[in-house]
This record gives C-alpha cells, sequence and structure tokens, in this order.
C-alpha cells in the first residue's frame, strides 16, 4: 500500500485534457483513506463511475491519468484495473491501453434470468409473512423515491430503487442473496442508470411499478406480485431496444 498522505483529486473538466475529461470528472473530490487499501478504493471508485456512466463505454482508462489525478502510485491503479477486468468493466489490451468494456448484451440476459428468478421466489415468499413495520418501510422507501423522481433527483432515485430491492431480500431473511446478486446483475446496473439518463419517462415507469408492488404486498396478493415483479424485471428488453435508439451503438456488445 502506498504511503502518501491522502489527497483529495483537484483535477477538473476544465483543467483536463480532452482525452482525460472524463477520468477528471469520474474522480473529482476522490480523497483516499490511508486506512484502508488504496487498491480497494481506487477499484470503487472506478467500479461505481462505470456502473452510472460517468465513464461511459469505450472511454480510455489511462493508468497515468488515474495515478496522476488521485496522488496515488501505479500499483494500486494497476491492480484495480484487473481486477475490473475480471469483473467484466473494462476491457485490457497488451500494449495498448484500457477501455471501459460496452455493455455485453448476453451478460445482461443472464442477469435478468438471475434477477427474475430469485426475486420472483423471494417476493412471493415474503408476502405471505412480511410484517407491518416491513410494510411500513417498503411504503416510506417508495414515498422517497416519489419525491426523487418529482424532483427529477435521478441519482436520489437509483439509490432507492437499489436500496427497494435489497431491502425485499433482508425482509425475508435473505440478505446473503442479494449479495450474491450483485456481481451478476453489474450489467443490469450499467443499462438501469443509461435508462435514467437516455430514456424519457424511465423512472416514472419504475416508480409506478414499485406502487403496485407495494399495494399487492400489502393486500397479500401472492399471484399479482409474482406478475408485477416478473413483468418489472423482465421489462429490460424492451428498455434495451428504447436505450439502442438514444444511447451510441458502441455502448453494447454481443
Amino acid at each position: 500500500m502506498s504511503t502518501r498522505a491522502p489527497a483529495r483529486a483537484s483535477a477538473s473538466k476544465a483543467d483536463a485534457p480532452p482525452a482525460d475529461a472524463a477520468l477528471a470528472t469520474a474522480l473529482a473530490g476522490f480523497t483516499l483513506d490511508p486506512a484502508r487499501s488504496y487498491t480497494a478504493q481506487v477499484h470503487d471508485a472506478l467500479q461505481q463511475a462505470i456502473l452510472r456512466g460517468t465513464l461511459p463505454p469505450r472511454t480510455a482508462l489511462s493508468e497515468a491519468t488515474i495515478s496522476s489525478l488521485i496522488a496515488v502510485s501505479r500499483t494500486p491503479v494497476r491492480e484495480a484495473l484487473a481486477q475490473l477486468a475480471e469483473e467484466q468493466l473494462v476491457l485490457i489490451y497488451r500494449q495498448v491501453g484500457t477501455l471501459v468494456a460496452p455493455v455485453r448484451l448476453s451478460l445482461l440476459e443472464e442477469g435478468r434470468f438471475v434477477r427474475s428468478t430469485l426475486e420472483c421466489a423471494n417476493h412471493v415468499q415474503l408476502v405471505q409473512g412480511i410484517t407491518p413495520a416491513q410494510l411500513a418501510e417498503f411504503g416510506q422507501i417508495v414515498e422517497r423515491q416519489r419525491s426523487a423522481v418529482a424532483g427529477g433527483q435521478i441519482d436520489q432515485f437509483s439509490e432507492l430503487d437499489e436500496l427497494m430491492h435489497r431491502r425485499l431480500f433482508e425482509f425475508a431473511g435473505r440478505e446473503h442473496v442479494w449479495t450474491m446478486l450483485e456481481p451478476i446483475k453489474r450489467q443490469f446496473d450499467r443499462v438501469r442508470w443509461l435508462l435514467l439518463g437516455h430514456v424519457a419517462g424511465h423512472a416514472d415507469r419504475a416508480l409506478r411499478e414499485h406502487e403496485q408492488m407495494l399495494a399487492q404486498m400489502a393486500a397479500r396478493d401472492v399471484a399479482g406480485l409474482g406478475a408485477s415483479v416478473a413483468s418489472h424485471i423482465n421489462h429490460i428488453t424492451e428498455h434495451v431496444a428504447a436505450l439502442r435508439l438514444q444511447a451510441p451503438e458502441s455502448y453494447f456488445a454481443d
């Protein structure tokens, strides 16, 4: 681990070379914590920027630029990029460079299948024993989502969406299932952020579906809930078709 003192990235998009502007924006405000692994911190920062589209597909990731922006040696940057390559979020070409990987549609389909299967099974079982306190928390999260949509707070809505899905597994005592799902759904998460940024009305539609799921949970409507959850997850195919009309074709592969 580097022994350099923690530093705050001060470069901005305005003073970065054009080729590195996206990296400067993605890492603006990044602060190294000397008590944590530098590799883990660089990995987490780049992973979130890729998932949220701050670093779009095909963006060049310069090891030297990243090292300079966050004042850390190249070693943790190189290690972080290697981890991201294993997660299929970046492509490393020897003697050429590293690029943010496009969204792989085959991996997206795998994520859709796994999420649809597990979330339907979890939520249908949960509805049969969900407690008033859990229903109240579910309702509070949906209300916060409603406020985020009304205020145009896309980042806030997406974070609450993630919280809602995670909590529904935790309500059922299956927090480890959600942990298992996280690496499988990364391409799913990338598309969700791209949809929020490119396809008008996506957040409103997702909110309406969440409201319907909440109502069905409250009514103990097992059959209706199962159909709604499946539809909510499986809409991704339709969403991607709309997204491909808006986002650059280079964002996708297979």
